[in-house]
């Protein structure tokens, strides 16, 4: 069978429950959330995308972790995905995201631990009834257990350990200059070289960069990922 008729085959089997109206679905994840992650509280629906959160401490800062759920009726389905972020300017974000600090990956990508899926693998699938989306809902927070939440507990470890992120954490909370300043600054140099990190000149976030690359203990993934932690460290200190 290939993936389009597999497709059909889950979205179109009918079961003997109601149709799915308007609110159903909100109830459907409140209820299972409460369940499955009663951590992880309904925070908002925004762009198309349910949010659910918890908030966690490390080294005086709030961890804001949160799962994205976009459900569509028309198209039968649910894509899914998670975040930890340290930065509430994020939250609500769901471009994905490898760096160090706000990092947003795709559910069904840690469950296959694999970033090319086909398309039957990408998404989560439902009917558009009661009985079948609730069993579909089950497996997603059920994901969001198994794979998720080892994913939340290695970055706030992470953010705990790392000491490129402890050493750039160290340098804003000493920084002193302009706020406003600093971000027109380095916003207009990024949109000049167009959204390039390579394009920033600015003297603190080089200075920034440079300490960060000085770091001993450090491994060649993360040392890739200095120039995004150094402009996210300076969003953190610009936002604050």
């Amino acid at each position: 069978m290939n993936w389009f008729n597999k497709i059909k085959e889950l979205t179109s089997k009918h079961d003997k429950s109601p149709e799915l109206k308007k609110g159903d679905i909100k109830q459907i994840l409140i209820q299972t959330a409460g369940e499955v992650l009663p951590d992880f509280e309904f925070l908002a629906y925004k762009n198309s995308c349910y949010l659910f959160q918890r908030l966690r401490q490390v080294n005086n800062l709030t961890v804001y972790e949160v799962l994205h759920i976009i459900f569509t009726l028309k198209d039968k389905n649910f894509a899914c995905s998670i975040a930890s972020r340290l930065n509430p300017e994020y939250i609500f974000s769901n471009q994905y995201n490898i760096g160090l600090l706000n990092p947003h990956k795709d559910l069904k990508v840690l469950r296959h631990n694999s970033g090319a899926l086909n398309i039957q693998d990408a998404y989560y699938f439902h009917n558009g009834q009661v009985e079948t989306t609730t069993n579909t809902v089950k497996e997603i927070f059920g994901d969001y257990k198994k794979y998720g939440q080892p994913f939340l507990d290695k970055q706030l470890e992470r953010l705990k350990s790392n000491h490129i992120i402890k050493s750039g954490l160290s340098y804003i909370d000493i920084l002193q200059t302009d706020k406003q300043k600093l971000k027109n600054e380095i916003t207009e140099e990024l949109n000049k070289g167009g959204l390039l990190l390579s394009s920033i000149k600015h003297p603190i976030y080089i200075d920034l960069k440079e300490k960060l690359q000085s770091v001993n203990e450090q491994s060649k993934e993360d040392r890739q990922l200095i120039p995004k932690t150094t402009h996210e460290l300076l969003e953190i200190y610009w936002t604050k």
